[in-house]
């Protein structure tokens, strides 16, 4: 008989063969905590930009998914192969009416349904205030949400807490 030769959803029996299974796997990060998003290595809202998410201690019962951080500001999560419903909602201030349009990256491929905020949540847009993606990924892959495009966006160092206090992101297995 060999030691942790069985695996239930990815997680090994501890050392009495005793397996924990805590429910669904989930990634949570951004639940509500305080930072301005001038603290975060964020560099403007220009298409390409990454969106940051602000957690201090995000939930990850994901095995060998990573989330990567500065200074509590995650840029990406990496996840191991399996399928996943990803879910984001970046929220910002706006110096008169415009938008804000971001979307799922793979690398560098564009992932499923991209979002737009903003007073100029024109149907054309892909209309959702919430960048979604059902993806079945083989090997190990880093998601990442960027700007698609944006219109009148406040500056960064004017974004205040809004950013950290009303941003977050939900990544399941499935």
């Amino acid at each position: 008989m060999s030691h942790n030769s069985i695996t239930v959803n990815g997680t090994e029996p501890n050392t009495s063969g005793d397996i924990a299974i805590s429910g669904r796997q989930t990634i949570l990060i951004g639940r509500g905590l305080q930072s301005s998003y001038s603290n975060s290595p964020a560099s403007g809202f220009s298409a390409g930009s990454t969106l940051y998410f602000y957690d201090t201690s995000p939930v990850n019962t994901i095995p060998n998914a990573t989330i990567s951080s500065s200074s509590g500001w995650v840029s990406s999560v990496t996840l191991p192969a399996g399928d996943y419903v990803i879910l984001g909602y970046f929220s910002a201030l706006f110096s008169s009416s415009g938008s804000l349009e971001f979307v799922w990256y793979k690398g560098a491929a564009r992932v499923g349904n991209g979002a737009v905020i903003g007073a100029l949540t024109l149907a054309n847009l892909d209309g959702s205030r919430l960048a979604q993606a059902a993806v079945t990924i083989t090997t190990t892959s880093t998601f990442t949400l960027k700007v698609l495009s944006s219109s009148n966006v406040s500056a960064i160092a004017s974004q205040g807490n809004i950013p950290s206090e009303e941003s977050w992101v939900m990544i399941e297995r499935v």
